[in-house]
């Protein structure tokens, strides 16, 4: 038996897209003391940045990226700003693929 859809694709991308509003955006990427502590054991800048990515995915909207997927840009940005790190190093966190392995 044919599984139902409950969503449709658009319907599915609306509800897993991050907000346009940007103060609810930073919100949603805001961590907490622990989770920077956490960030911040993971060695070289592309995996701290790469660790609190994953994390904002999961926390919202609730899974993690598919291996061909990039980040939504500007949460990229709020966290690599927050991490001190440049938005461009998660092209390294990316391309290894034993952290793109879940």
């Amino acid at each position: 038996m044919p599984r139902r859809e409950l969503f449709t694709p658009e319907e599915r991308a609306a509800l897993l897209a991050f907000p346009a509003e940007e103060a609810e955006l930073i919100r949603l990427a805001t961590l907490a003391r622990a989770d920077v502590a956490f960030v911040r054991q993971h060695r070289g800048e592309h995996n701290r940045l790469g660790v609190a990515v994953q994390l904002c995915y999961l926390r919202y909207p609730g899974r993690v990226l598919t291996p061909d997927e990039s980040p939504f840009p500007p949460l990229l940005g709020i966290l690599a700003a927050r991490l001190r790190v440049r938005p461009a190093v998660w092209d390294l966190y990316a391309r290894r693929d034993e952290t793109r392995r879940g």
